[in-house]
């Protein structure tokens, strides 16, 4: 039996999948997060993790290999507007991005495990005022960091042959193919400028000498930890993040979120993993925006793009005419996250992920339902159960009893049914729940000050 939910729009057919296709995880962290808390209250729902292949990557292929690969790769038309053919010799390792091509493992690679190497490249420098620009530098590989499907992420510095004395600290970022997407990702990159959103330095691209696939790396500006990796220590020693950061850096996600609105932009991928911060000076920047898409009411886009916990209730209804509010409702479960230690909707798959928000938001009504999927057919059995709406204040005060009810009803403003009712943009900004950390008083518990903090009014 199917409900169909009343609306303008056109019918939306909807075809109910047994499972989730799992995702893999983009970050080390994830595992020691994973570790850190019950089953019951952090569990994955994810494949099990690759097996590690630092020690094979990256390897410093000789002048020879390099000189040998690169026979026969002409300058090709440009695959976007990006790049350009003087970006084709630059075969840089080009083994080391494409696993089937990888080193066996009983080569002696000792002392590179670490993944400690040194290399020049071609490489444009990205301006958000204007062209970018080709410059000579030198990429120096310090630290492997982890690496997910499609990526390895080392952590080094940068530096422009012309300025030697001018070390430049990043994340090196290495993709293997998925064209289109990092093609996407880069032209997004380097279109914003905005002081919570990770920034791209420097950006080139290998071209394998046989199947002609392009292969980037991106030299991305580094943040030396995520809110993951904060909170797990946290969890580890049995205790609850300090307020000043659950606001610091929701206030700057949201900040973040409000500009890409501006922008037309979704991020769809919105996660502790993915907001980079600096606990010493309490920056954060939203970071990986492989899944970001550009937003129109006349588009319709994949519902599965975000990972499972911090899912919408119309990408958990399999809706694909949303809009930014399902990255709005994200920033929300994260911070019920940093002040419980929980996930809040702990979901097993798409349907107990509605599931389990239906049990704290309650049964939607059919006005909710008009203002979250209009027009979207849905099956009855999803919400043959009635549940009442649960109290906010109730739910995060079981688990920290410090929680004002301004912080409470700040959460339940965000997470609702009604899309174009959660609290957004700048008018979040403002919320009374940020008036403490707007004091020019207020300081970190290091004592240092606060970050700048946007407002919306530049």
């Amino acid at each position: 039996m199917a409900l169909q939910s009343p609306g303008t729009s056109a019918d939306v057919s909807v075809q109910k999948t047994p499972n989730d296709v799992p995702k893999p995880s983009d970050s080390a962290s994830s595992e020691l997060l994973r570790k850190s808390q019950p089953k019951s209250v952090r569990d994955s729902d994810l494949k099990p993790e690759p097996i590690n292949e630092a020690a094979q990557s990256p390897l410093v292929l000789s002048k020879e290999a390099l000189e040998d690969a690169a026979k026969g790769v002409v300058g090709e038309p440009e695959e976007n507007e990006n790049f350009d053919a003087n970006f084709y010799k630059n075969l840089v390792s080009t083994r080391q991005h494409y696993a089937a091509l990888r080193t066996p493992p009983n080569y002696p690679v000792s002392s590179k495990e670490e993944g400690t190497r040194e290399y020049r490249v071609r490489a444009r420098r990205v301006c958000p005022e204007g062209d970018d620009q080709i410059e000579r530098i030198i990429v120096s590989q310090q630290k492997f960091c982890g690496s997910g499907m499609f990526s390895d992420v080392y952590e080094g510095f940068v530096v422009n042959v012309d300025e030697p004395k001018q070390r430049l600290p990043c994340a090196i970022k290495k993709l293997w193919p998925d064209p289109s997407k990092e093609d996407r990702q880069i032209s997004l990159l380097r279109k914003l400028n905005h002081e919570n959103l990770i920034k791209i330095l420097y950006y080139y691209v290998c071209v394998h000498p046989k199947s002609k696939m392009s292969m980037w790396t991106l030299l991305i500006e580094l943040m030396p930890s995520t809110v993951a990796m904060e909170q797990s220590k946290y969890i580890l020693r049995g205790r609850i993040m300090p307020v000043i950061y659950a606001k610091l850096w929701i206030y700057q996600t949201l900040a973040g979120l409000a500009y890409l609105e501006q922008k037309n932009l979704i991020h769809l991928d919105i996660k502790p993993d993915n907001l980079l911060v600096n606990k010493e000076t309490g920056r954060l920047k939203i970071g990986d925006f492989g899944s970001a898409k550009e937003y129109s009411k006349d588009i319709e886009l994949s519902w599965y793009q975000v990972t499972r916990y911090y899912r919408a209730p119309e990408l958990c209804f399999k809706f694909t005419k949303f809009d930014p509010t399902v990255d709005v409702w994200a920033a929300g479960c994260i911070l019920v996250e940093m002040l419980t230690n929980r996930i809040i909707f702990f979901g097993n798959d798409n349907d107990d992920q509605l599931q389990k928000i239906v049990r704290i938001l309650g049964t939607p009504t059919v006005e909710q339902l008009a203002q979250c999927i209009p027009s979207h057919s849905i099956d009855a059995n999803l919400l043959k159960t009635n549940y009442p709406p649960g109290d906010w204040n109730q739910i995060i005060v079981r688990y920290n009893p410090r929680a004002s009810k301004i912080c409470t009803d700040f959460v339940g403003s965000i997470l609702r049914y009604e899309c174009n009712k959660r609290l957004r943009g700048v008018e979040a900004l403002r919320h009374r729940y940020f008036n403490t950390i707007k004091d020019s008083r207020a300081k970190l518990p290091s004592g240092a000050p606060l970050p700048s903090l946007w407002t919306g009014a530049s």
